[in-house]
């Protein structure tokens, strides 16, 4: 399949695996994070408990995935994108199947712990290590491009919404019990390879094979550790994925809750715009020197796209959130990949990037607990959102020093 399409299609076979990348960021997003937001109320309306139970659910799934991150980032660079993406999915079918079947919910929590540690194999750094192979020149582009994926899965909410609504948030996690490895394990056996070499090609912008291996330069972890930079760019994206978490996972409650019966077409349409947005943003971040700043101007978008609902949910109000939050999320699943790659070198991307995620994933755990439970006293999220935004805002401040910090990082 691989040497038909390479023969017949009119670009470089490796944007045809960014173009894959896209679909199954989409898959592993949507299944595996987005519709979380539907399956919260759901779930605690068909077993009549309150929201913090079933939050604890989800983000006890996000926790150990985010133990799990750093060892599957260094199995990856060691054996390849491809053997992850199949046992991921493998894993995930099951986790999938196991939270469907659930008679109560501490079996809701086996399920999604079983998904939790199949995230980290297929979602986020699987396709941007790909990426990272396939790609000398134009690396920050298809970086930027393989992410729309992720706002694609948020634009699957309305179907998921309907989906559950027709027939059951169980009939939702069988189909992607079926679907998710059809479709991930196809691309691996039959799409992608984890080296161009390993279908007699040279990577974008190389002119020969020992151009490859010296693009594969940058620190090992361990030395990424031992510099201050890599610490402040971790708690910054601590800080940063607070909110993203918490809006992904609790926005949809949140507006249903303040009496928006369309919420999901308004967080549908601010996912569309991520979405479509990063092809046009993928080739402006080609073209950005400092992407330490680019950070800080998203951060400080997204903060405000927090505060805009919090302030009120009429129409305009709404409007100006899904500008805020589309636009200003455009770049941000580029962000760790883009900081990360640039600070420290792609060699050993996939063991850096497992850890810095494994802390991050610690802000996102940490905002879906502090705003269930705070709705479950209150029974609003106002106050949980506007903590939100100023993490968002503390995020920018350590992002600024992680860049005049970083001129001191060499590899």
């Amino acid at each position: 399949m691989i040497k038909f399409l390479i023969k017949h299609v009119p670009v470089h076979y490796a944007w045809v695996v960014v173009v894959i990348g896209i679909i199954s960021n989409m898959l592993a997003a949507g299944y595996m994070f987005w519709a979380i937001a539907v399956y919260i109320p759901e779930i605690a309306e068909y077993f009549s408990i309150g929201r913090l139970p079933v939050i604890l659910c989800f983000t006890a799934g996000q926790a150990l995935s985010a133990v799990c991150s750093s060892s599957i980032g260094r199995f990856m660079d060691e054996h390849g994108a491809r053997k992850s993406l199949i046992i991921g999915s493998l894993i995930a079918s099951l986790g999938f199947i196991v939270t469907a079947s659930s008679p109560n919910i501490y079996i809701v929590l086996v399920g999604w712990l079983i998904v939790g540690v199949a995230r980290p194999f297929v979602l986020p750094i699987t396709f941007s290590w790909l990426i990272t192979r396939w790609f000398v020149t134009h690396r920050r582009a298809a970086l930027g491009l393989v992410t729309t994926g992720l706002g694609l899965g948020g634009v699957m909410l309305p179907f998921f919404t309907f989906l559950t609504e027709l027939y059951s948030w169980q009939f939702t996690l069988y189909s992607a019990s079926i679907l998710f490895p059809l479709f991930n394990i196809s691309f691996a056996l039959f799409l992608i390879k984890d080296q161009p070499k390993e279908c007699g090609l040279l990577s974008v912008g190389s002119s020969n094979n020992l151009d490859d291996e010296q693009a594969l330069t940058g620190m090992n972890l361990d030395a990424a550790k031992k510099t201050l930079t890599f610490w402040i760019v971790t708690i910054g994206f601590v800080f940063f994925f607070m909110g993203q978490g918490a809006v992904n996972l609790l926005g949809l409650d949140f507006l249903l809750n303040e009496g928006i019966t369309n919420a999901a077409i308004f967080l549908g349409v601010s996912s569309l715009i991520r979405a479509l947005g990063r092809i046009p943003g993928s080739l402006l971040v080609d073209r950005i020197n400092n992407i330490f700043f680019l950070a800080i101007l998203v951060g400080l978008l997204q903060g405000l796209a927090m505060l805009t609902i919090v302030f009120s949910t009429k129409f305009i109000f709404l409007i100006a959130f899904v500008l805020l939050w589309g636009g200003g999320g455009i770049f941000v699943p580029m962000l760790e990949a883009l900081i990360l790659t640039k600070t420290f070198g792609i060699k050993h991307y996939g063991a850096i990037s497992g850890l810095v995620l494994a802390f991050a994933f610690g802000g996102q755990i940490v905002a879906p607990i502090l705003g269930g439970w705070m709705f479950d006293i209150t029974n609003s999220y106002a106050i949980p959102f506007v903590i939100y935004s100023l993490m968002s805002v503390i995020s920018c401040i350590l992002f600024y020093f992680a860049y005049k910090t970083s001129e001191n990082v060499k590899f």
